[in-house]
């Protein structure tokens, strides 16, 4: 018994190719995706008529193009969490113990030690995507992602779902 082979998903069939690179895409970089994400990205690109390794290459860079903020630049998050009223007041206290004047303070400081790793790991189930690029666009890259402090493995996902949520909300 032959298993039959499952054809290739060629997403930019009839779409647009990238601009042709001074010397030929020879380098990559993998990303680690989950299954989930891999759907929704190959979705993405079939509906735009690109492949994928085009659409992770074209958001690594225009990232690594755009000015570099400073790296102490404070940014605002705003988290919504659904407790009871006595898991509430629970943090409250929890918040006056610790000497913070808020529960945001508390937070921060709880997930700062997370935040300070120089590796980032979580006990994720992943397969690679692999994205092309030229020397020139590889140092590039590299250079760029090594100044944000992720892995390289981790940040053109990260872009990826980002520039998915933002495409989605457009759509609502």
């Amino acid at each position: 018994m032959k298993a039959a082979k499952k054809r290739a998903v060629r997403p930019n069939v009839g779409g647009t190719l990238r601009p042709q690179a001074e010397a030929p895409r020879t380098r990559f970089l993998y990303t680690d995706v989950t299954r989930a994400e891999q759907q929704k990205i190959q979705e993405h690109c079939k509906e735009k008529q690109i492949s994928v390794s085009q659409f992770l290459a074209d958001l690594v860079l225009k990232d690594a193009a755009k000015p570099r903020p400073k790296r102490k630049q404070k940014v605002v998050v705003r988290a919504a969490l659904e407790l009871t009223p006595e898991e509430r007041e629970k943090l409250e206290v929890l918040t006056r113990l610790h000497g913070k004047d808020s529960i945001g303070e508390l937070i921060r400081e709880f997930i700062k030690p997370n935040l300070e790793l120089e590796r980032l790991h979580a006990p994720l189930e992943t397969t690679g995507l692999r994205y092309y690029l030229s020397d020139e666009e590889h140092e590039k890259v590299t250079r760029h992602i090594a100044g944000k402090g992720i892995s390289a493995r981790n940040y053109a996902a990260m872009l990826a779902l980002k520039a998915l949520a933002k495409e989605r909300k457009k759509r609502k």
